[in-house]
């Protein structure tokens, strides 16, 4: 039976469920406003949360992409799951962690988000997206938190790569039998690996031993979820050097199939129509359409444009609609930046996560 406590969080995220910018970060704007320069505003950038729970009773868990950026496998296979229906169980998606980084297709725009964990400073512009999940994974209890990553080689060709395969952090830790379960999903995974050099061992990086060689994992999603919230995680990677997105969405979806299973949670329609489902969506390119504000007066942009601009008017990006990882990009501007003068010509990339789908060129005049 659920608590009161429970409820009230289950409300909270659903009110959030689709791309909800809740994150916000001060406006930045250059100390300078003289009239010959135009000042441009941008919305916050969206923070999406997806909950969705089954009709009958099963696991939790908790599923996150994209604290790498350039890790498109990984958070376009979150960003999947967030069509499907649950028929059992309960689970909490956050596709795109650090959105900012996805969109400069960089690891770590302000520095790796992933040693963040332990410790964060307020004015880090990935505090609130840390905090934010942080505060997740304490609230939600799930029975597991699945961190995904694209990762560097192939693991069981080098075991200095962390690519394909499935990290831990220990064997067991507090009776949680983590190698068991990984070793599990690499089974099952592997049945469809025809390539050696792709097959998915288990890699512990034995975080909580004293002499381990990983100690930077200490700061890592992975050792916050077991030292201090109880939650056994696990980090499923597959390698950057796969030939393209296809096989990298595939292997991931393989191994939450097999996590599902473990934590008694069944979607429909099943993976593999998913998976084909993507690779459908895949071969279409993708669409965007603009909103902005010029001086009070709204202009709907669908493809590349320049537009003169008198100097001294405001500028106003109102939405970017288009897929979940739509949004616009100021060329040589500052990410975090959501306000900024500017008196030359400025380029806005419209993105789809970090595939650009076309340009918008203001030209002061």
């Amino acid at each position: 039976m659920e608590n009161s406590g429970r409820r009230e969080f289950i409300k909270k995220f659903l009110s959030l469920a689709v791309a909800s910018p809740i994150i916000s970060y001060p406006e930045i704007a250059a100390a300078s406003t003289k009239k010959s320069k135009i000042h441009y505003t941008f919305p916050d950038k969206p923070f999406q949360t997806i909950y969705k729970k089954g009709v009958k009773k099963g696991g939790k868990l908790v599923i996150i992409g994209g604290i790498h950026g350039n890790e498109p496998g990984a958070y376009k296979a979150v960003d999947i799951l967030t069509e499907i229906s649950l028929v059992q169980g309960e689970i909490l998606l956050i596709p795109r962690s650090n959105f900012t980084s996805i969109l400069a297709f960089k690891r770590g725009y302000n520095g790796d988000m992933n040693r963040k964990f332990a410790y964060i400073q307020e004015k880090d512009p990935d505090f609130p997206y840390v905090k934010k999940i942080q505060e997740i994974i304490e609230s939600f209890k799930p029975d597991a938190v699945l961190s995904l990553h694209d990762g560097y080689g192939f693991h069981i060709t080098n075991k200095n790569a962390w690519g394909q395969c499935i990290v831990i952090d220990e064997k067991i830790y507090n009776n949680f039998h983590l190698y068991k379960t990984a070793n599990k999903v690499t089974n099952h995974v592997n049945r469809f690996v025809n390539r050696e050099n792709w097959k998915f061992p288990v890699f512990s990086t034995e975080t909580f031993h004293p002499d381990t060689n990983h100690k930077e994992q200490q700061k890592s999603l992975t050792y916050f979820c077991l030292s201090k919230c109880n939650v056994p995680a696990f980090c499923l990677e597959v390698s950057k050097q796969l030939p393209s997105l296809k096989e990298k969405v595939q292997f991931h979806l393989l191994m939450m199939e097999k996590l599902f299973e473990l934590f008694s949670i069944q979607i429909t329609p099943p993976f593999n129509s998913i998976y084909n489902d993507f690779l459908e969506k895949f071969r279409r390119k993708a669409k965007a359409e603009v909103v902005v504000n010029i001086n009070g007066r709204s202009v709907l942009i669908s493809g590349r444009k320049t537009l003169k601009i008198p100097r001294g008017s405001e500028v106003k990006f109102i939405d970017f609609k288009g897929k979940s990882g739509t949004f616009g990009v100021a060329e040589g501007v500052n990410l975090n930046w959501r306000s900024f003068h500017m008196g030359k010509t400025l380029k806005v990339k419209i993105k789809d996560d970090f595939q650009s789908l076309f340009s918008i060129y203001f030209q002061p005049v």
